[in-house]
């Protein structure tokens, strides 16, 4: 008798478990959706004017160009599967809609990885880990054959833009707030690696003489690395 009434309480003890392990499975949001608004670091090439030494005007007037950086906004959107409370995959995709020649024109960002960290009551800490693309809508310079003089560095009007993408992986560090089981406000800040190949560029050149205009200048391949980050607002379910 004393075997049976055991066995029975262990049985009861098991099937209270499994209820409320299968009831907090339940209770787990599986599945986010949110957006979000971004922003990137991005390099260019700037000419500044250059004066030579002379002695006697009109003194000869030259432009040097020079690496920088300019950011660029934009918006997007994104999906995601939880694992579990520390893994989750997700996609995610990012327009930034400004039409910049000097800056690879518009650009459209996509991202496919994982988040993983820990997820507390009302805030979770992740890393992030997202190999995906870049396209620059103006990424490289073609020549249009227009017969355009023979000075360097050429002036883009002898150029046409062309498309390009480029391979990109994301990695940084994700920081969210709960302010309900439901809702999710994110924040992100990560480097956005872009492995570029040979190309030609547009620069701005202050001698051009017309507002907008510039040259195109030859890069060769390269990696860089672009700071970005972005506030969003999800909803898990």
């Amino acid at each position: 008798m004393l075997r049976k009434t055991i066995f029975l309480v262990a049985l009861l003890s098991l099937s209270v478990v499994g209820f409320q392990e299968a009831r907090g499975q339940s209770d787990e949001r599986k599945f986010e959706v949110g957006g979000q608004f971004t922003w990137a670091s991005i390099p260019i090439i700037t000419g500044t004017t250059t004066t030579f030494p002379c002695t006697v005007p009109p003194c000869p007037v030259g432009t040097t160009y020079s690496r920088g950086r300019t950011n660029d906004f934009g918006f997007g959107g994104r999906v995601g599967y939880n694992l579990n409370s520390y893994v989750t995959f997700e996609a995610e995709g990012n327009l930034f809609p400004r039409d910049r020649t000097f800056a690879g024109g518009r650009k459209l960002e996509g991202l496919f990885g994982a988040k993983v960290g820990k997820r507390f009551d009302k805030a979770g800490l992740f890393a992030k880990a997202r190999p995906g693309f870049m396209r620059f809508s103006k990424g490289d310079y073609q020549p249009n054959g227009g017969g355009c003089v023979t000075v360097f560095p050429p002036p883009i009007g002898c150029f046409n833009p062309v498309a390009v993408t480029r391979f990109a992986f994301d990695i940084g560090g994700v920081a969210e707030l709960y302010p309900s089981k439901n809702t999710i406000v994110r924040f992100d800040a990560g480097d956005t690696i872009i492995r570029y190949g040979n190309r030609n560029i547009a620069a701005f050149d202050p001698l051009s003489g017309l507002a907008g205009s510039g040259v195109v200048i030859p890069v060769g391949s390269e990696t860089k690395h672009n700071f970005q980050g972005s506030v969003g607002f999800g909803y898990r379910f």
